[in-house]
C-alpha cells in the first residue's frame, strides 16, 4: 500500500479531510506523494462514520425525549387533579 501523509492525500483525493478519520503512524515515514518524512495515513477508521451518525441520533433521542417529557408532564398535573376532584367528591357526594 502506498504511503500518503494527510496533505498529499486530500491534495490527490480533493478532500479536506482530518486527522481524526484516519489511523496516522506514531513515527515519521517517508511520504510518497512529497518524498518528505512525514507522519503517514495507514488506514481509514473502520467506523468513522457510525461515529458521527450516533451522535446525531444521540442527540435527536435526547431531543425527542425532553418533548415527550414535557408533553407528558402537564398531562399528568391534570390527571392528578382529576383524581383529587375524585376523591373530594366521594369524601363529601352532593346531595
Amino acid at each position: 500500500m502506498a504511503e500518503f501523509c494527510l496533505e498529499c492525500w486530500n491534495r490527490i483525493n480533493e478532500t479536506n479531510d482530518g486527522e481524526e478519520r484516519y489511523v496516522i503512524s506514531k513515527e515519521l515515514d517517508l511520504c510518497e506523494g512529497c518524498g518528505e518524512w512525514k507522519r503517514v495515513i495507514i488506514c481509514e477508521r473502520r467506523y468513522y462514520n457510525g461515529y458521527t451518525l450516533g451522535a446525531i441520533i444521540l442527540l435527536i433521542d435526547f431531543i425527542l425525549e425532553a418533548i415527550c417529557f414535557l408533553f407528558r408532564l402537564p398531562i399528568s398535573i391534570i390527571k392528578k387533579l382529576k383524581i383529587r376532584k375524585q376523591k373530594k367528591e366521594k369524601k363529601h357526594p352532593r346531595v
